[in-house]
């Protein structure tokens, strides 16, 4: 699974995190992933941190990207069987992205969402 992983990593950024302020910032990088539109968490927790601002930075593009997920889903609905088999394709690919996530926040990996991921670089 890791060598799947490795393909989202970016890992120009990843060399730039510092190993303790991974360890004192993972809890703030996972509520966000799971909370999304507490995308500031991290950048909260530490403003010089490229750790935290790469996870705010990532948060706000997923908290995104769940928004216009979420629309397309409400349009899908109106499918009969094809809307219902979609949406529950749409609801396991989110699903696995914030796994994939949160076990790039407590690796202090540098995951990035596939195509939106470097789109926006707000911290």
């Amino acid at each position: 699974m890791d060598n799947f992983l490795e393909q989202f990593n970016d890992i120009n950024t990843e060399q730039t995190f510092v190993p303790q302020e991974v360890e004192k910032n993972k809890p703030l990088a996972i509520i966000a992933y799971i909370i999304p539109i507490l995308f500031f968490l991290p950048i909260c927790g530490d403003k010089n941190s490229t750790y935290c601002k790469f996870h705010s930075n990532q948060c706000l593009t997923w908290l995104i990207t769940l928004i216009v997920m979420s629309v397309v889903r409400v349009i899908l609905a109106f499918i009969p069987v094809l809307g219902v088999i979609l949406n529950l394709v749409i609801w396991l690919a989110i699903l696995a992205v914030l796994i994939v996530f949160i076990i790039g926040a407590v690796k202090g990996k540098a995951y990035r969402i596939p195509v939106v991921g470097n789109l926006l670089n707000v911290f």
